[in-house]
């Protein structure tokens, strides 16, 4: 149902077509049809049919689509980000357009301005847009699409607006086997009965930084999130190595497909992602290439231990700075910073830089690159990162990804520490909304 206000808006110094003052059309004739065509487009996406709600736009790569602080080109590629955020017909709700107001420009143009609200069982997001309508064969067709979101739906910010009382979200404490170890986790679950999209969370190295703001606001975005830690940290049984921290992930992902899992926890088995910072970062990609059911990969800060061995190495004309490299790293493996011996266990500096030396090729992620083709990757990195700089870490896995053949990847480089200390809202926001537009 459409709320039409008239034509009260001024359209900037926009002027398309003929003179103002010589109009050769018949504006409420014109109104009406482009009133009928919403009405068409809107019935087609309460239908769950976006092909036919897609059918209302312009079929070529002229197409523009802006949302989210993102543009979009070609009607191809609107279509495909449609399907992927909304893969079914609970997550399209109803469809209501509301508030229109069109202005018309000319024979063949016209504007439009509204608010659009979907109603699903547990939330009502909504936002305004803006088309750009052109008249071609008769037919009027969305030439331009503006659309933005409210923050009052924003999941980063904003609580749910309503709980499922049969599955309302919780956390569940929990532990389960990599190479004959239990691996202390637990597991945010989403609203409702799902079956929903899982992220499974990998923190850095030790793991102070454990990103569960993320996990909270992918949690009231409508996605389970498992976090854990790897075999010999935080409790963990085993002890620790970057081997084991590959395999640990590889068990977290079999562990949330398993059909226990599946039933007990509301899961979607085909909508696997993993997110990582740091250490986790290289874990998501290393385990990932092994996993071709991992659908998407967040990496954060990623270290490429094949990178970091290499400047491990001595050479003729730095071996000061490799020096330098290594006493530094090892210390901090070792804890020396602390009184105590760390959340680590089974582990030291001399061990991980040995077992780095010994794996380079294995190690370096950025030569599996290639592994990803028909999967989503998003690659973050911050400007003020000194533990793993940018220009030598984030730019070698951007540049082998950008190489790599039929690889949806995602890049940013944003404000910043390692962690991020300053930047967490806007570092969450990217994440989640990426993870929404991708990873459903």
């Amino acid at each position: 149902m459409r709320q039409y206000l008239g034509t009260a808006f001024l359209v900037g110094a926009l002027s398309i077509g003929a003179c103002a003052n010589q109009k050769n059309y018949n504006e409420a004739e014109m109104k009406t049809d482009i009133l009928q065509m919403l009405d068409a487009q809107d019935a087609a996406w309460n239908t769950g049919d976006i092909d036919g709600f897609m059918g209302y736009y312009l079929a070529s790569d002229d197409l523009r689509f802006a949302s989210g602080g993102k543009i979009k080109r070609g009607w191809q590629a609107t279509l495909d980000n449609y399907k992927t955020r909304y893969p079914d017909k609970v997550t399209m709700g109803e469809l209501d357009f509301q508030n229109l107001e069109i202005k018309v420009l000319s024979a063949d143009y016209a504007q439009v301005f509204g608010r659009w609200q979907l109603t699903r069982q547990h939330d009502k997001p909504g936002g305004l847009f803006t088309l750009l309508l052109n008249k071609q064969d008769g037919k009027w067709v969305i030439i331009s699409d503006h659309t933005s979101s409210d923050d009052s739906t924003d999941p980063v910010i904003t609580d749910p607006v309503s709980i499922d009382e049969n599955f309302p979200p919780t956390t569940v404490e929990l532990d389960f086997d990599s190479g004959g170890s239990a691996l202390n986790g637990h597991f945010y679950l989403a609203d409702g009965a799902g079956p929903h999209p899982t992220v499974i969370m990998l923190h850095g190295f030790p793991g102070y930084e454990k990103n569960l703001d993320i996990a909270q606001a992918a949690r009231r975005a409508g996605f389970n999130v498992l976090f854990f830690h790897y075999r010999g940290a935080w409790g963990s049984e085993g002890n620790f190595s970057l081997a084991n921290v590959i395999e640990d992930a590889l068990a977290a992902s079999a562990f949330v497909r398993s059909p226990d899992s599946v039933a007990k926890y509301r899961i979607d088995p085909k909508r696997i992602s993993f997110v990582g910072h740091s250490m986790g970062g290289f874990a998501a990609l290393a385990a990932a290439a092994k996993d071709k059911q991992i659908g998407c990969v967040v990496g954060m800060s990623s270290v490429d231990y094949g990178i970091r061995g290499s400047i491990f190495e001595d050479d003729a004309d730095g071996w000061e700075q490799a020096a330098k490299a290594r006493a530094g790293f090892s210390a901090y493996v070792d804890a020396e910073h602390l009184l105590g011996r760390g959340p680590l266990k089974g582990i030291s500096g001399k061990r991980m830089m040995d077992e780095i030396a010994a794996n380079m090729d294995a190690f370096s992620v950025h030569k599996q690159a290639g592994e990803f083709a028909g999967r989503n990757v998003f690659l973050l990195a911050a400007k003020g990162d000194t533990v793993l700089p940018p220009d030598i870490y984030h730019a070698a896995l951007v540049g082998a990804f950008e190489q790599a053949d039929g690889v949806n990847l995602t890049h940013e480089l944003m404000e910043g520490d390692h962690s991020y200390s300053w930047t967490r809202t806007a570092l969450t926001g990217e994440v989640v909304k990426w993870l929404g537009a991708n990873c459903r």
